[in-house]
């Protein structure tokens, strides 16, 4: 199994830095973001204590673009994707080159099985952040579960050529290039993975 890596929840740690916009007033929802979030189903979960009290600093203030940040990664991070996907969508709206909204979005997407949706975000979110060699390796990965496994291949082979030592996209390449039959290669990479 090919894995990701998240970093969704270090988008509370981060948020400040990337919103500072105070806009009056909150649109009237957009039909694409309410469809695209309402497309992630999700198990009813009751609000922690943390949530509730940023639910409550929203409703004072649904233009505080900061508040709307921290309130989606807590969503996130308790594991309340659709709510989160709304918020972030919001973001996005907002400032369309948001790198927080647009990654952490392309990883509910994922988390919800929905690549082809992860992989819109996710190619947006490494216009703006190219390097991104993390990001970069979910977007493999969200390729291959949807039988590109060529674009898949193609995306670890530049991530370990940026990066030798990254330990996931040897792993991820292993498990690809066994999957299409390259054993001999297939062997090399996961010596190379478990040497690092």
């Amino acid at each position: 199994m090919i894995y990701k890596f998240s970093f969704g929840i270090i988008c509370t740690a981060i948020c400040f830095t990337f919103f500072s916009c105070n806009r009056t007033g909150d649109q009237k929802d957009s039909n694409a973001s309410a469809s695209t979030a309402n497309a992630i189903s999700e198990a009813p979960v009751p609000l922690s204590n943390n949530l509730a009290g940023l639910e409550k600093k929203f409703e004072q203030d649904s233009s505080n673009y900061e508040t709307r940040a921290m309130l989606a990664a807590n969503y996130y991070a308790e594991g309340h994707l659709e709510k989160a996907a709304y918020h972030f969508l919001k973001i996005y709206e907002h400032d369309n080159k948001n790198l927080v909204a647009l990654s952490n979005l392309g990883n509910i997407y994922y988390d919800s099985k929905q690549d082809d949706k992860a992989i819109q975000f996710y190619e947006k979110a490494l216009e703006i952040d190219p390097e991104n060699i993390n990001m970069r390796c979910d977007l493999a990965t969200c390729y291959s579960n949807i039988n590109r496994l060529k674009k898949a291949v193609q995306i670890l082979r530049e991530n370990i050529k940026a990066n030798p030592k990254h330990k996931q996209s040897h792993y991820n390449l292993s498990v690809l290039l066994t999957q299409n039959g390259n054993t001999k290669e297939a062997d090399e990479e996961m010596k190379i993975y478990k040497s690092l």
